[in-house]
Formats: structure tokens, C-alpha cells, sequence
């Protein structure tokens, strides 16, 4: 390992720990880690997938939500389950781990298991291809327990990195830039020159529509794209419908098909803020199916003459 200001340099066929205040900031370094379309991601996350989306590309990524709850993305926080999970992918493929809520962990089973849990984790990825990380808030464990976990997984120097890692990409229309602990902001230069939009949440933590510039055939490319439809994903929209166009090689084609799913887009965007002005008219059932509904891009027909009727 080579030691770096602040930790050390992540190697494969080893543990790490990575110190985080806020864990939300992993996903703006996964994020980037997603780029590398050759290594297998596997994320063991405390967020469910519907608010991964506001993060991170979930297609990309093997992701569980560690629950107690029993749903569909959801595992148990147990111990030998995770372990079981990742030892079975250690010898197939090559990549990145991630395990969230290590804190979480340790109030469930005590520092003990933890511990070994940590200690059978290092001894299977020593001499495979992967690299396994635990985003961990210091504060909250005993200085010696930690003392113990950082000799079985050192501190990565992952931090600084997650700070000089700001997405920016440039076209004639639009510039798309991610700082790590804030929201997404896209400058419009086109519509509203030096504005920023800002993907605000609501106060259950669900996000919100908002339009965004159109997208030209003149300028038009994949990179461009996969940054719009990660967009749209973070909005909790379902654009499945667009991804074939990512493998249309007619650059034309692959912009009509996009400008097909934009327009339900924006009309969607359009219909959640009609909603969302007679919230107070209507059941919290009948709003929540409804932002579902717009969400799918489906029945906006339906949804719209509904909105008039009422």
C-alpha cells in the first residue's frame, strides 16, 4: 500500500475504511467510479433504491438495501448473509465493495462479531481482484474498538478525492457540474443564462420534477445523454424507454428517440405542478398514486383529465 496525506492509496485484494461525516458523500465517488464500465460495483446501502436514484446510476450497480424490513432490494442486516454475498462474487469478476452503516452493524451484533465479520472479509478478498470499502463515521465508535478496525482495514484516502471529483460536462446548451454535499445544479445557459436549477426534495425526502433545458441534435452525443437520463433517474422519473438510444448508432435516431421520451418529460413536469398546487384538495392517497403515475410516464392522458375534473 502507498500511504497518501490523510490515508492510503485503495489496493485490490484488500479492506478499507473511509472516513465520511455525512455518508451520502460515498455516492458523488461512486458515482465516479461508474465510469469504469470494466469492474463489478456491489453496494450494500442504507438508502432503498428509490432514494439511490437521487445518487447513483442503480443500473450500474448490484445494490441491497440492508432492512429489516422484507421487501424486494432488501437484506437482512445480518452478518453472515453479507458475508455470504460477498465471498460468492469474490472469485467471479473484479471490482469495488461498498458497505454501508458499519455503525448500524455494530449496534446489532456488538463490536465482537463486527470485528470478525471484518477479520473473514479481509482473509477472503486477500489475492482476488477486488477492493472493499467501509464508509464509517469515527465519532461514533470507542477510540480502541477503532484502533482494532483500522489495523483489519486502514483509513482510504478517498475524501480529498470525492472533493476534486465535480462532473462537468460541456455543451453549446447546457453544463452539468455535482459538488459532493449539494444537490445537483444545471446551468442553463440557453433558457436562463447563469441560473441554477436546483433538484430539491420534499420533506419525506422524495424529489422533485423540474424542467430542464431541451437537448439540440447539434451537440447531441452518448456522454451527453447518459448525463441527461441520470438526471431524469434522480428525479425518481422512469426513462427506460430512452436507454436503446444509448446503442442507436445514427446519432438522428438516437436524438428522435430521446425527443420523444423529453416531450412525456416535460409534460410530466407540467402536470406535477398542477398537482402539487391543489395538493391541499385532495387525499394524501390520491396524490401519492398520482405522482407515482406521472413518475412511470404512463396514463399522463388520464392523469391530466383527472387534474381538470376536479
Amino acid at each position: 500500500m502507498v500511504s497518501n496525506k490523510g490515508g492510503y492509496a485503495m489496493e485490490q485484494g484488500r479492506l478499507y475504511t473511509a472516513e465520511l461525516s455525512d455518508n451520502s458523500s460515498i455516492y458523488s465517488w461512486l458515482d465516479k467510479q461508474l465510469e469504469n464500465e470494466q469492474q463489478h460495483i456491489l453496494l450494500f446501502s442504507r438508502q432503498p433504491h428509490k432514494r439511490l436514484l437521487e445518487h447513483i446510476d442503480v443500473t450500474k450497480v448490484e445494490s441491497y438495501w440492508l432492512s429489516e424490513r422484507i421487501t424486494a432490494g432488501a437484506l437482512e442486516p445480518s452478518l453472515e448473509k453479507i458475508a455470504h454475498l460477498i465471498t460468492s462474487r469474490l472469485h467471479n469478476h473484479h471490482g469495488l465493495i461498498v458497505v454501508e452503516g458499519l455503525e448500524w452493524l455494530v449496534s446489532l451484533h456488538g463490536d465482537d462479531a463486527v470485528l470478525s465479520f471484518i477479520r473473514q472479509i479481509r482473509d477472503d478478498v486477500h489475492k482476488t481482484s477486488w477492493k472493499i470499502l467501509f464508509p464509517i463515521n469515527c465519532l461514533v465508535f470507542d477510540s480502541v474498538w477503532l484502533a482494532r478496525l483500522r489495523r483489519e482495514a486502514p483509513n482510504a484516502d478517498i475524501f480529498a478525492t470525492i472533493k476534486d471529483e465535480n462532473i462537468e460536462i460541456h455543451d453549446d446548451n447546457i453544463v452539468l457540474q455535482q459538488e459532493p454535499d449539494e444537490p445537483i445544479k444545471i446551468h442553463n445557459f440557453q433558457e436562463t443564462p447563469g441560473e441554477d436549477i436546483t433538484l430539491d426534495t420534499r420533506d419525506d425526502g422524495t424529489p422533485k420534477l423540474v424542467m430542464l433545458t431541451r437537448l439540440p441534435l447539434n451537440g447531441f452525443s452518448k456522454s451527453i445523454l447518459t448525463r441527461r437520463i441520470l438526471q431524469w433517474r434522480r428525479m425518481g422519473l422512469d426513462v427506460s424507454e430512452v436507454e436503446p438510444a444509448l446503442s442507436i448508432l445514427e446519432e438522428k435516431a438516437a436524438h428522435q428517440l430521446y425527443s420523444s421520451v423529453e416531450e412525456k418529460v416535460r409534460r410530466a413536469v407540467e402536470l406535477e405542478n398542477h398537482l402539487e398546487a391543489i395538493s391541499q384538495s385532495i387525499s394524501a392517497t390520491e396524490l401519492t398514486t398520482a405522482r407515482f403515475r406521472i413518475r412511470q410516464l404512463t396514463g399522463l392522458d388520464e392523469i391530466e383529465k383527472w387534474l381538470l375534473e376536479l
